[in-house]
């Protein structure tokens, strides 16, 4: 299954707007970042602490199963000052 995922802040800057995954047809979210960390090696700090949504809702459980057409987006934490 092919995958966008939307990427935000930091990740934005760093890997641009969005990246295609290509993942197992029965892939969960949980297979998510491992892919983007494989991919983007220096980027893994970020990878490792953002958020990931799918279809606009943070997920809860990484075990979801993914479906073709989801909407899949990885916030950064964000920091204030």
């Amino acid at each position: 299954m092919q995958l966008k995922v939307k990427l935000f802040a930091m990740l934005r800057e760093q890997l641009g707007e969005t990246v295609t995954l290509n993942l197992g047809d029965k892939a969960t979210a949980e297979a998510v970042k491992p892919a983007l960390i494989e991919r983007f090696p220096a980027a893994k700090p970020i990878l490792e602490t953002a958020r990931l949504a799918i279809n606009q809702d943070f997920v809860a459980n990484e075990a979801m199963t993914l479906a073709p057409g989801d909407e899949v987006a990885l916030i950064p934490p964000v920091s204030g000052g």
